[in-house]
């Protein structure tokens, strides 16, 4: 639960904006999910009748390929169940109660959520260390998440060139059907500069891949991220069983704090990939990181390609996680050809200062270049 001094802070909206955004990234990207070329955003923005602005950004893929949620799917939703009910004269806690009875579409009332705590922090002074059960840190390790590769030489170049940017771990995208000689041919380069790696497979192993999944259990002593569906709780325990020394960090199967609690019930979970926007947003996300907390579970916070916008309030939460390794929270340039906020968020040696975000400005400019559709609702 937030602060009451937070939910409770009074909010007038003015203006309600969606925007659709294309943002052309620098080099293609592949995983078990697909191959994608740009990040296409939906923007919501929040105008208070005080001048104040929030921003939050809906981080779900325009296809329902990672969750049931897609891109078109989402802007609707916020059109059709989301303007109507709001009102120009209302709190933050008024927004929670509209989006709890939404069921599921967590990526899209995460984005309505955030830019509306935008405005409400703005004007209450509300800082996230009220809520967070832990002391935050100055600067963040930064990890970087690699896709698929065919040709060990074009691997090999890719990781040692992230190890010398200073990447404090590597993260490698597997699957059935990868060339595991591949990850043979980066071992012992992991070993020499002794820099953590981890896999994740995106829910791509079926139950007649455990083989395949053996290999990278046994070869390397790496977590693994989502190796199995997220709906497929019996394949994990088969998998867990199958393979003693299986750890597995859970991702998209994690949509809220039951399905952290049934998984730490189970004992199928070693870490938690923490995606605020996949949980439902800042209030969910406040409540599973103190239960990680309580309960010792390893957290560190994901990322979906976000805009800077999306991505300064995962670094925000990131800053409460101390023991974290690193965090997939790579700077803009990694990604795109030009972000939306300024300054860009950057990493230095591996750490990024996310105190030096927080009060991002949005380029409205960029944006309007970018921009694909743009729709405005007055209160």
């Amino acid at each position: 639960m937030l602060s009451l001094q937070l939910l409770h802070q009074p909010l007038q909206l003015a203006r309600l904006e969606l925007l659709v955004l294309d943002l052309p990234q620098k080099a293609s990207f592949a995983s078990g999910i697909g191959v994608r070329m740009s990040r296409k955003a939906l923007i919501v923005k929040w105008i208070d009748a005080q001048g104040v602005e929030g921003y939050g950004e809906c981080s779900c893929r325009p296809d329902p390929y990672y969750s049931e949620e897609y891109l078109d799917g989402a802007l609707l939703l916020v059109q059709r169940f989301i303007v109507p009910q709001l009102t120009r004269n209302t709190n933050l806690l008024a927004i929670l109660d509209l989006l709890r009875r939404i069921r599921g579409w967590n990526f899209t009332k995460a984005a309505v959520e955030a830019a509306a705590f935008q405005v409400a922090r703005t004007l209450s002074g509300y800082q996230l260390s009220q809520d967070l059960h832990a002391s935050p840190i100055d600067e963040v390790p930064v990890g970087i998440s690699l896709g698929f590769f065919k040709d060990k030489v074009e691997a090999y170049d890719k990781v040692q060139s992230a190890i010398a940017e200073g990447y404090r771990r590597i993260k490698l995208k597997i699957g059935p059907n990868v060339d595991t000689a591949v990850y043979e041919h980066l071992h012992p380069l992991f070993l020499d500069h002794a820099v953590p790696v981890a896999f994740d497979a995106n829910g791509s192993f079926f139950a007649n891949d455990l083989d395949r999944l053996g290999w990278f259990v046994d070869a390397y002593d790496s977590v693994i991220e989502q190796p199995l569906p997220p709906d497929r709780f019996d394949l994990l325990l088969v998998a867990k069983a199958r393979y003693p020394k299986l750890r597995v960090c859970a991702d998209e199967e994690v949509t809220c704090i039951g399905d952290l609690l049934k998984l730490h019930a189970l004992g199928a979970i070693a870490e938690l990939n923490l995606k605020p926007g996949r949980v439902g947003g800042i209030a969910q996300s406040v409540e599973i990181l103190n239960d990680c907390r309580a309960r010792g579970i390893p957290c560190w916070i994901g990322g979906m390609f976000e805009t800077g916008i999306g991505r300064v309030l995962n670094l925000e939460f990131a800053r409460f996680l101390p023991e974290a390794k690193a965090h997939d929270l790579s700077p803009s340039s990694r990604y795109f050809i030009e972000d939306i906020i300024t300054p860009d968020v950057e990493m230095d040696a591996g750490l990024v200062r996310p105190a030096s975000y927080i009060n991002y400005r949005a380029r409205a400019d960029i944006m309007q270049r970018l921009q694909c559709a743009r729709y405005t609702y007055d209160y």
